[in-house]
Protein backbone atom coordinates (compact mmCIF):
# COMPACT_ATOMS: atom_id res chain seq x y z
CA UNK A 1 0.00 0.00 0.00
CA UNK A 2 1.25 3.38 -1.11
CA UNK A 3 2.31 5.40 2.09
CA UNK A 4 0.12 8.96 1.95
CA UNK A 5 2.25 11.91 2.29
CA UNK A 6 0.01 15.02 3.01
CA UNK A 7 2.02 18.11 2.17
CA UNK A 8 -0.60 20.48 1.06
CA UNK A 9 -1.90 22.44 3.88
CA UNK A 10 -5.13 24.06 4.09
CA UNK A 11 -6.12 28.03 5.58
CA UNK A 12 -7.86 28.36 8.56
CA UNK A 13 -11.23 29.65 6.57
CA UNK A 14 -10.70 26.38 4.26
CA UNK A 15 -11.16 23.99 7.27
CA UNK A 16 -13.62 25.75 8.58
CA UNK A 17 -16.14 25.50 5.27
CA UNK A 18 -14.85 21.82 4.92
CA UNK A 19 -16.20 21.03 8.60
CA UNK A 20 -19.18 23.11 8.52
CA UNK A 21 -20.11 22.01 5.36
CA UNK A 22 -20.73 18.47 6.61
CA UNK A 23 -23.46 19.50 9.02
CA UNK A 24 -25.41 21.60 6.68
CA UNK A 25 -28.21 19.37 6.48
CA UNK A 26 -28.43 18.74 10.13
CA UNK A 27 -31.43 20.51 11.81
CA UNK A 28 -30.50 19.88 15.42
CA UNK A 29 -33.54 19.39 17.72
CA UNK A 30 -35.22 21.39 20.46
CA UNK A 31 -36.28 20.08 23.77
CA UNK A 32 -38.18 22.83 26.88
CA UNK A 33 -36.52 23.45 29.65
CA UNK A 34 -36.51 25.43 33.28
CA UNK A 35 -35.18 29.17 32.71
CA UNK A 36 -32.73 28.70 36.20
CA UNK A 37 -31.29 25.62 33.26
CA UNK A 38 -30.96 28.18 30.27
CA UNK A 39 -27.46 29.83 31.11
CA UNK A 40 -25.29 29.16 27.96
CA UNK A 41 -28.07 27.46 25.59
CA UNK A 42 -29.18 28.64 22.26
CA UNK A 43 -33.05 29.72 22.00
CA UNK A 44 -35.11 28.01 19.08
CA UNK A 45 -37.56 30.53 18.95
CA UNK A 46 -38.48 34.09 19.68
CA UNK A 47 -38.88 34.64 23.26
CA UNK A 48 -42.21 36.67 24.44
CA UNK A 49 -42.60 38.26 28.04
CA UNK A 50 -45.94 37.00 29.22
CA UNK A 51 -45.72 40.16 31.88
CA UNK A 52 -45.08 43.53 32.45
CA UNK A 53 -42.43 44.56 34.96
CA UNK A 54 -43.14 46.44 36.74
CA UNK A 55 -46.89 45.43 36.97
CA UNK A 56 -47.91 48.42 38.96
CA UNK A 57 -46.79 51.78 39.13
CA UNK A 58 -44.59 52.06 41.86
CA UNK A 59 -42.63 54.28 43.86
CA UNK A 60 -38.87 55.05 42.69
CA UNK A 61 -38.04 56.87 46.19
CA UNK A 62 -39.10 56.04 49.74
CA UNK A 63 -41.19 59.52 50.62
CA UNK A 64 -44.63 60.66 50.01
CA UNK A 65 -47.54 59.87 47.27
CA UNK A 66 -49.08 62.45 46.21
CA UNK A 67 -51.21 63.80 43.90
CA UNK A 68 -49.18 66.34 41.95
CA UNK A 69 -51.58 68.90 40.71
CA UNK A 70 -52.22 69.34 44.82
CA UNK A 71 -48.32 70.63 45.04
CA UNK A 72 -48.75 73.22 42.06
CA UNK A 73 -47.53 76.93 43.13
CA UNK A 74 -45.74 75.69 46.23
CA UNK A 75 -42.76 77.64 47.07
CA UNK A 76 -39.88 78.04 49.75
CA UNK A 77 -41.72 81.31 51.19
CA UNK A 78 -45.03 79.78 50.33
CA UNK A 79 -45.09 76.31 51.68
CA UNK A 80 -48.11 73.74 51.87
CA UNK A 81 -49.72 71.56 54.75
CA UNK A 82 -50.61 68.36 53.73
CA UNK A 83 -53.03 66.08 55.74
CA UNK A 84 -52.09 62.71 55.79
CA UNK A 85 -54.86 59.88 54.10
CA UNK A 86 -56.61 62.48 52.07
CA UNK A 87 -53.37 64.23 50.60
CA UNK A 88 -50.55 61.88 51.40
CA UNK A 89 -49.14 58.76 52.07
CA UNK A 90 -45.65 57.41 53.06
CA UNK A 91 -44.48 55.08 50.57
CA UNK A 92 -41.15 53.20 50.32
CA UNK A 93 -38.97 52.19 47.17
CA UNK A 94 -40.93 49.98 44.95
CA UNK A 95 -44.18 49.75 46.89
CA UNK A 96 -47.12 49.82 44.79
CA UNK A 97 -48.74 53.60 44.11
CA UNK A 98 -52.21 54.35 46.18
CA UNK A 99 -54.90 55.15 44.40
CA UNK A 100 -55.43 58.77 43.50
CA UNK A 101 -51.88 59.91 43.68
CA UNK A 102 -49.61 60.29 40.48
CA UNK A 103 -46.23 61.53 41.92
CA UNK A 104 -43.87 61.11 44.87
CA UNK A 105 -41.65 63.21 46.92
CA UNK A 106 -38.38 62.17 48.59
CA UNK A 107 -38.50 61.72 52.32
CA UNK A 108 -35.67 64.13 52.20
CA UNK A 109 -37.77 66.75 50.72
CA UNK A 110 -40.48 66.28 53.74
CA UNK A 111 -40.71 68.62 56.93
CA UNK A 112 -42.72 66.94 59.60
CA UNK A 113 -45.27 69.36 61.23
CA UNK A 114 -47.20 67.22 63.42
CA UNK A 115 -48.10 63.24 63.79
CA UNK A 116 -50.34 63.62 60.70
CA UNK A 117 -49.49 66.81 59.01
CA UNK A 118 -46.56 67.63 56.54
CA UNK A 119 -44.91 70.71 55.33
CA UNK A 120 -43.52 70.96 51.26
CA UNK A 121 -41.55 73.37 49.84
CA UNK A 122 -41.57 72.59 45.92
CA UNK A 123 -43.81 71.47 43.86
CA UNK A 124 -44.47 67.76 42.06
CA UNK A 125 -44.90 67.27 38.85
CA UNK A 126 -46.86 64.14 37.48
CA UNK A 127 -45.42 60.71 37.82
CA UNK A 128 -42.11 62.43 39.70
CA UNK A 129 -40.46 59.56 41.00
CA UNK A 130 -42.77 56.71 39.87
CA UNK A 131 -41.90 53.81 37.86
CA UNK A 132 -44.62 53.53 35.74
CA UNK A 133 -46.26 49.47 34.55
CA UNK A 134 -43.69 48.34 31.68
CA UNK A 135 -41.03 50.42 32.20
CA UNK A 136 -38.80 47.77 32.03
CA UNK A 137 -40.50 45.50 29.85
CA UNK A 138 -44.17 45.41 28.26
CA UNK A 139 -46.28 41.86 28.14
CA UNK A 140 -45.82 40.42 25.12
CA UNK A 141 -43.11 42.32 23.75
CA UNK A 142 -39.86 40.25 22.43
CA UNK A 143 -37.44 39.39 24.90
CA UNK A 144 -34.84 37.62 22.75
CA UNK A 145 -34.66 36.56 19.44
CA UNK A 146 -34.24 32.71 17.84
CA UNK A 147 -30.25 31.75 18.48
CA UNK A 148 -29.51 33.73 21.12
CA UNK A 149 -27.08 32.42 23.30
CA UNK A 150 -28.75 33.23 26.82
CA UNK A 151 -26.59 34.78 29.18
CA UNK A 152 -26.60 35.44 33.06
CA UNK A 153 -28.42 39.32 32.30
CA UNK A 154 -30.84 37.50 29.95
CA UNK A 155 -31.88 35.31 32.86
CA UNK A 156 -32.88 38.12 35.50
CA UNK A 157 -35.06 39.65 32.46
CA UNK A 158 -36.65 36.81 31.66
CA UNK A 159 -37.88 35.70 35.07
CA UNK A 160 -39.01 39.26 35.59
CA UNK A 161 -41.09 38.82 32.85
CA UNK A 162 -42.60 35.96 34.24
CA UNK A 163 -40.84 33.21 31.41
CA UNK A 164 -40.80 30.00 33.65
CA UNK A 165 -39.86 27.23 30.23
CA UNK A 166 -37.70 28.19 27.54
CA UNK A 167 -37.48 25.96 23.90
CA UNK A 168 -33.47 25.80 23.06
CA UNK A 169 -31.87 23.82 21.04
CA UNK A 170 -30.32 20.46 22.22
CA UNK A 171 -26.79 20.37 22.62
CA UNK A 172 -24.74 18.41 19.86
CA UNK A 173 -23.34 15.27 21.39
CA UNK A 174 -19.72 14.72 20.12
CA UNK A 175 -17.72 11.90 20.01
CA UNK A 176 -13.92 12.10 19.94
CA UNK A 177 -11.85 8.77 18.69
CA UNK A 178 -8.23 8.90 19.31
CA UNK A 179 -6.48 6.64 17.23
CA UNK A 180 -2.84 5.25 17.21
CA UNK A 181 -1.25 2.09 18.51
CA UNK A 182 1.00 3.99 20.29
CA UNK A 183 -1.51 5.86 22.69
CA UNK A 184 -2.71 5.17 26.26
CA UNK A 185 -4.95 6.28 27.95
CA UNK A 186 -4.46 7.75 30.85
CA UNK A 187 -7.65 6.53 32.87
CA UNK A 188 -5.83 2.82 32.84
CA UNK A 189 -2.80 4.28 33.91
CA UNK A 190 -1.64 2.50 37.70
CA UNK A 191 1.81 3.93 37.53
CA UNK A 192 3.37 6.02 34.77
CA UNK A 193 6.73 5.69 35.44
CA UNK A 194 6.19 2.02 33.96
CA UNK A 195 5.19 3.51 30.58
CA UNK A 196 6.57 1.47 27.93
CA UNK A 197 9.03 2.50 25.32
CA UNK A 198 7.14 4.28 22.90
CA UNK A 199 4.05 4.31 24.79
CA UNK A 200 1.89 8.02 24.40
CA UNK A 201 -0.12 9.16 26.92
CA UNK A 202 -2.90 10.29 24.62
CA UNK A 203 -4.56 13.88 25.68
CA UNK A 204 -5.78 15.38 22.95
CA UNK A 205 -9.24 13.67 23.45
CA UNK A 206 -9.29 15.44 27.14
CA UNK A 207 -8.33 18.75 25.54
CA UNK A 208 -10.77 18.48 22.53
CA UNK A 209 -13.69 17.27 24.96
CA UNK A 210 -13.26 20.08 27.34
CA UNK A 211 -13.57 22.66 24.22
CA UNK A 212 -16.76 21.12 23.41
CA UNK A 213 -18.37 21.52 26.26
CA UNK A 214 -17.10 24.89 26.40
CA UNK A 215 -18.91 25.72 22.82
CA UNK A 216 -21.76 23.89 24.85
CA UNK A 217 -21.59 20.16 23.26
CA UNK A 218 -21.74 17.28 25.69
Amino acid sequence: MKRKIYLDMKSLEEARDLFFSRFSAIKPGTEDIPVDDALGRITSEPVYARLSSPLSHCAAMDGIAVEAARTYGTTEVKPIVLSRHSEYEWVNTGQILPVGFDAVIMVEKVHEIDDGSLEIREPAYPWQHVRKVGEDIVATEMLLPAGHLIRAYDLGGLIGAGVSMLTVRKKPRVVIIPSGSELVDHRTLVDASRLKPGSVIEYNSSVLAGLAVECGAE
